[in-house]
């Protein structure tokens, strides 16, 4: 296993705080190869940048250029290859064995941000003075801020503030109208639901979640009661800037003629409207998960690579929808102009025909 101080060689880790470096330590990943394997038969360059820290590879670019890289050589202290590229190298082991060690591009990309953010702010800054940074790996990871662009990253920083709760205090009510997302700093947090029995515990989040954010997409009450089960830190971002800094980018919208390409080319339509909505009026062939069922529920009925595109009545459901499937890994659009839309444009194209 490589060290903290191994890690000090290698390149952007050396212009880090020191500090952060057990912090990223944690997230590399090693892998170990033999003569002839490819290094990156586990994924691109998009995904992980690699180090080779035992062994010797020859890269072949796309140019049909050639390097014999060695885990000796002072190249070695810098990622193979090219990072974020969908250029395809080959890079085969040509000693007995190879060690390489592999971390997600985003999130050191990201954390660069973050440590010339922390580099620049004051001693009196909010984001200093904390026990542990795990929580700024907690927020790079999570699945919204990995769809953030690299120039977004240090105003998701430079807008959050500090609140400091004691246990026993709620955070957020259910049926509260939406005003702020959090991030735990310190501490645990409980997620409950209102059941007929009274309340039902349903999650509990640590140091790193983010939490809050789904009804600032939809505009609709909170779906949930969070409740600080011990005495902690949070940062929290005003709805506001969090809707332009990650809804803009996570949510991606479209028109109902370009719905409509979509889904003849076999994207899934998914209807996220209650019951009674959906059994008033709906599309033939859509799919339908109410909002309220859809993390629990979408395992089972959809799939990962297919399109799918969510629709309500006005779009801000869908909206709420397309942010959280996002977050889980899913490839989705919203609909613009609701269901009533889709169904007149529909109803317009076949009367041409």
């Amino acid at each position: 296993m490589i060290t903290v101080e191994e890690l000090k060689n290698y390149y952007p880790f050396n212009k880090m705080e020191e500090k952060f470096l057990p912090l990223l330590l944690e997230q590399l990943k090693i892998y170990s190869f033999e003569k002839g394997d490819d290094i990156f038969k586990h994924d691109n360059n998009q995904v992980n940048a690699k180090y080779i820290i035992d062994g010797t590879v020859k890269i072949t670019y796309p140019s049909s250029r050639e390097k014999l890289l060695k885990s000796t050589s002072l190249q070695a202290y810098y990622p193979v290859g090219e990072v974020n590229t969908k250029k395809k190298l080959d890079s085969i082991v040509t000693s007995k064995n190879a060690t390489v060690i592999m971390i997600n591009n985003t999130l050191l990309d990201h954390f660069a941000v973050w440590d010339n953010l922390f580099k620049e702010s004051s001693l009196d800054n909010p984001l200093r003075g904390h026990e542990s940074y795990k929580w700024v790996i907690g927020l790079l990871l999570s699945n919204a801020v990995q769809m953030l662009p690299r120039g977004h990253i240090d105003q998701i920083f430079k807008n959050l503030e500090p609140v400091y709760v004691n246990a026993g205090d709620e955070i957020i009510t259910e049926g509260d109208t939406g005003d702020y997302c959090y991030v735990i700093v310190k501490g645990t947090v409980e997620v409950f639901k209102c059941i007929a029995e009274g309340e039902e515990l349903v999650a509990t989040l640590g140091a790193g979640a983010l939490f809050g954010e789904n009804s600032l997409v939809s505009q609709e009450p909170r779906t949930a009661s969070l409740r600080m089960k011990t005495n902690g830190v949070l940062m929290r971002m005003i709805g506001e800037k969090f809707s332009l800094l990650l809804k803009s980018h996570v949510v991606r919208w479209l028109t109902i003629d370009a719905t409509y390409q979509m889904i003849l080319a076999g994207a899934v339509l998914l209807d996220v409207r209650e019951p009674d909505e959906f059994n008033n009026i709906s599309f033939q062939d859509c799919l339908h998960i109410p909002m309220g069922k859809l993390r629990a529920e979408r395992s089972d009925k959809l799939d990962k690579n297919i399109p799918i595109i969510t629709c309500s009545n006005t779009g801000m459901r869908c909206a709420s929808a397309a942010f959280l499937l996002a977050t889980l890994g899913y490839n989705v659009h919203s609909m613009q102009g609701g269901i009533m839309g889709l169904l007149k444009f529909v109803e317009r194209q076949e009367a041409d025909v």
